[in-house]
């Protein structure tokens, strides 16, 4: 194996990783991701899908991964913003997101998921969402997809470019806002950071700028699919 060479994505873009590190790609039967350069780690976790992961076979997004997830309690008004590389060039129609095991929403008012671009300091631009849904998130162990809405002038379909970030957005307002799921991040401040979350939403802007959007050490599961 001394003569196998590998690709990650680092920062956003493919990075070559010496011979010796011993790092393959996901999916191949000697991938070792504790062989890796720690700073490399950093870099390759938010970005790689679990291995036997069969959605991106179709082609798609997600956030994490569906192994090992954990709940978390949501927050009304939160918008959880999920960052992720696109891995092939792929249409989105559908997004989702996944309800906690203890907590459902209830009370809810508002309710949708929505697609960002990325810009290089990590400020988003919403060009795709899901219609208000007050049915999202209101049971326990449950995954809620939805398909893009066309109100508002927004496409039924966005086409992902393979290398470039983007991001996933949920937002729930409700009198008890309901658990979701995810994955908690070591040194999530740490750049490219894997998620960030804004407080105090009505509803979903039209973009945020970076420096109004903390890097948060929870990670939410959040997917986008054709």
């Amino acid at each position: 194996m001394a003569d196998r060479k590998a690709l990650c994505l680092a920062d956003g873009g493919l990075a070559e990783i010496g011979t010796g590190d011993q790092l393959l790609l996901p999916g191949d039967p000697a991938f070792n991701l504790h062989a890796a350069p720690k700073q490399y780690v950093d870099r390759l976790i938010p970005h790689i899908p679990a291995s036997g992961n069969s959605m991106f076979a179709s082609g798609g997004v997600e956030t994490g991964s569906r192994f090992s997830n954990t709940n978390f309690a949501g927050t009304s008004g939160r918008l959880w913003v999920s960052y992720v590389t696109a891995t092939m060039s792929t249409p989105i129609t559908k997004l989702a997101m996944y309800s906690g095991s203890a907590t459902a929403g209830s009370g809810v008012t508002l309710a949708r998921m929505a697609l960002f671009t990325v810009d290089p300091d990590d400020s988003i631009t919403k060009v795709a969402q899901t219609t208000n849904d007050n049915t999202i998130g209101v049971a326990i162990n449950t995954v809620y997809e939805r398909v893009l809405s066309t109100v508002n002038g927004f496409p039924s379909s966005y086409d992902l470019v393979p290398g470039t970030r983007y991001a996933l957005g949920y937002l729930q307002v409700a009198t008890t806002a309901g658990q979701i799921t995810g994955q908690f991040i070591i040194s999530g401040e740490l750049a490219p950071v894997p998620c960030r979350y804004i407080n105090g939403q009505t509803d979903i802007a039209a973009s945020y700028a970076a420096a109004t959007l903390p890097a948060h050490w929870f990670s939410m599961y959040q997917r986008g699919r054709p």
